[in-house]
C-alpha cells in the first residue's frame, strides 16, 4: 500500500518536472544605460553624459567629422562583441551646417552624399540610394556612442525582436 500511496505522489511530481522542460525562462541581461553611464562591448561600461540637447546634438555634429571606429550587436538578453558586426569599411562623417553630410569610405577614398535631418536625439542620413537612422545615447568631445535598430533583421544567436546595434564613433578635426 505504501508503494502505491508513494507512486501516486511521485507521479504528478514527475509529470510537473517533465512539463516544465523547455520552458525556462531567459533573464534579461542586468547591464543597461544609466545617465552618465553606457554599456558598451561585452557589457564593459564607459562614463559619457547622456543628457544631451538637440541643439548640442546638432552643434557636435557640426563641430567635428565623426570616424566609425566599431560596433557590436545587443538583444534584451545578450551584449556582444567588437568584430562579431560585419562592418568591412570604415566611414568618415563631415555634417555641415546646411544639412548635408558627406560620409568618405577610409578604405578606398570613396565619398557618398547625403541629406541629414535630427530630430531629438535621432539622426537620419537620406540619399537616393539608401537612408540611414541611429540614436545617439551620450557623447562628448572624444566619440558617440549610437543605437541603430535592427528589429526584424538576424543576427546568430541574438533575439531578431530587440536587434540592435550599437556603434561607437571617434571625433576628428
Amino acid at each position: 500500500m505504501k508503494k502505491y500511496i508513494f507512486i501516486t505522489l511521485l507521479l504528478p511530481m514527475l509529470v510537473a518536472m517533465l512539463a516544465g522542460c523547455g520552458d525556462d525562462i531567459n533573464p534579461k541581461r542586468p547591464i543597461v544605460d544609466q545617465p552618465g553611464v553606457v554599456f558598451i562591448e561585452n557589457g564593459r561600461r564607459d562614463t559619457l553624459p547622456t543628457d544631451i540637447s538637440h541643439e548640442q546634438l546638432k552643434q557636435a555634429l557640426i563641430d567635428n567629422d565623426w570616424e566609425f571606429s566599431y560596433s557590436f550587436f545587443y538583444d534584451d538578453y545578450k551584449i556582444g562583441n567588437r568584430g562579431e558586426d560585419g562592418y568591412v569599411s570604415r566611414f568618415r562623417y563631415d555634417f555641415g551646417a546646411d544639412g548635408t553630410a558627406v560620409a568618405t569610405d577610409l578604405t578606398d577614398g570613396k565619398t557618398y552624399s547625403y541629406n541629414y535631418t535630427v530630430t531629438a536625439r535621432m539622426v537620419t542620413l537620406k540619399s537616393a540610394a539608401a537612408t540611414f537612422t541611429f540614436g545617439v545615447i551620450g557623447m562628448d568631445k572624444r566619440h558617440m556612442v549610437c543605437d541603430e535598430s535592427l528589429v526584424g533583421q538576424v543576427a546568430p544567436g541574438y533575439n531578431s525582436s530587440s536587434l540592435t546595434r550599437r556603434m561607437i564613433f571617434v571625433a576628428r578635426k
